[in-house]
């Protein structure tokens, strides 16, 4: 069984309008895609947009494995793949009127490397509030190489 060997969550990062994530040498590359609502994510070499228009805000978390973590079930949705990863690093990037705005970056701890990613997604709602209302979602993004 895969064990997380690190994990960031800065619980005070709430990315408002979140475009994706990236290698931060690299931001560039979130300008030449983007997710539609079908697709939800869309990914290239040192780069992974995430379409969360319906949500105004979203906490990240990030998960370094050594193998294949366990599938999260219970959350509203799943994106697998791999991306390639220049500098070994991520950062999420969100933009609103004009501006954009940048997370901590999450040191992956290899450079030129090809990582699996599981994305998973839940919306945040409670009773009569629904996730529509509320307009928060938590993004958990869960990283281990592909060669174990």
């Amino acid at each position: 069984m895969a064990k997380i060997i690190s994990e960031m969550l800065d619980r005070r990062e709430i990315q408002k309008y979140l475009e994706g994530v990236v290698d931060p040498d690299m931001e560039w590359v979130l300008a030449d895609i983007h997710a539609d609502a079908e697709e939800w994510i869309a990914a290239v070499d040192n780069g992974i947009s995430i379409n969360e228009d319906d949500s105004e805000r979203c906490l990240l978390k990030y998960e370094l494995w050594d193998g294949p973590p366990p599938l999260l079930t219970s959350w509203d949705r799943t994106w697998t793949g791999s991306v390639l990863l220049t500098s070994g690093r991520i950062v999420a990037v969100s933009g609103y009127s004009g501006g954009t705005s940048y997370g901590a970056a999450f040191d992956l701890g290899r450079r030129d490397t090809i990582w699996n990613i599981a994305i998973h997604r839940k919306s945040l709602g409670h009773d009569e509030f629904t996730p529509d209302i509320v307009s928060f979602t938590l993004l958990k993004l869960r990283f281990w190489p592909t060669t174990v």
